[in-house]
């Protein structure tokens, strides 16, 4: 049974092909392959939406940065701020500079009081945030802590916090935003194809597997197999005989100096094992 000809063309702008070719393919007997081109990403109505909403917010934040841009051009101000208040404010102060009003004995003490006042309540402010940023980090933590799979037979060879040492190492941070805590790589938010933050799980599960501190699929057990011995003083070709070396020599393995050798070795190494 043949397909109706609005439903050809329809299937031809879905798939960005020529109605002609696709029609012929589709009548042909016998099974043949017909090129779709790559790069195609249907979309719903709400992920549409999604996507709008996402790219409205950032056109909006661009806008307004392009303007402010064109004022300084225009006007020759030198002003460092991004957004419309702090270029008000800022007009509004250089027009009383440039008037050269002068300000009495008795103003200008009420502005020492006042500055008195807005270095106390900064610093208070910078205390508060200190505790907050503080806060956050603990929280965070606690959240990283749910999808690290523990150190031994179901996990990596690391503790939970030796893996968030390593993810920061690596460029990775993590931050408490309007949609959740959202991970970061090199500064750049990590989102899917709609501008939506990538789950948190999904960010560290993609990282344990690329340092191979676990298998694709799930945490697996660690290597049993061999000596965790390198033989001759050779370089540790595996976190197990790495370790070894640390303990006979007596030193710490919480400490900065191992994550620094591990990390060194993996990258003199791209086939350092992690997982035994």
């Amino acid at each position: 049974m043949a397909l109706k000809k609005e439903t050809i063309l329809k299937l031809a702008e879905l798939t960005k092909t020529k109605p002609d070719e696709l029609e012929k393919a589709i009548k042909e007997p016998a099974e043949v392959d017909f090129a779709i081109p790559d790069g195609i990403a249907p979309y719903t109505d709400a992920e549409l939406q999604v996507l709008k909403n996402n790219e409205y917010a950032n056109g909006k934040k661009a806008g307004v940065e392009m303007e402010i841009k064109e004022v300084k051009t225009k006007t020759g101000i030198d002003f460092p701020g991004k957004t419309i208040t702090e270029l008000v404010d800022f007009v509004t102060k250089k027009a009383l500079e440039d008037a050269k009003i002068t300000p009495d004995k008795k103003v200008l003490e009420l502005e020492g009081q006042v500055k008195t006042l807005q270095n106390t309540i900064t610093a208070q402010d910078k205390k508060l945030a200190d505790k907050e940023t503080e806060v956050a980090g603990v929280k965070i933590n606690g959240e990283l802590y749910k999808y690290i799979p523990q150190p031994g037979e179901e996990g990596p060879a690391f503790t939970p916090d030796e893996v968030i040492h390593n993810m920061n190492f690596n460029g990775y941070e993590f931050k408490k935003e309007e949609k959740g805590i959202v991970g970061y790589k090199g500064g750049v938010k990590l989102v899917d194809k709609l501008g939506e933050p990538v789950p948190v799980k999904d960010v560290v599960d993609g990282f344990l597997v690329e340092k191979k501190l676990i298998k694709a699929g799930g945490p697996q057990p660690g290597g049993r197999g061999g000596g965790d011995k390198p033989p001759g003083g050779a370089k540790a070709v595996k976190l197990s005989e790495l370790k070894k070396q640390f303990t006979d020599q007596g030193k710490n393995l919480q400490g900065q100096e191992f994550s620094d050798a591990v990390n060194a070795a993996v990258k003199e190494n791209k086939d350092f094992d992690m997982a035994s």
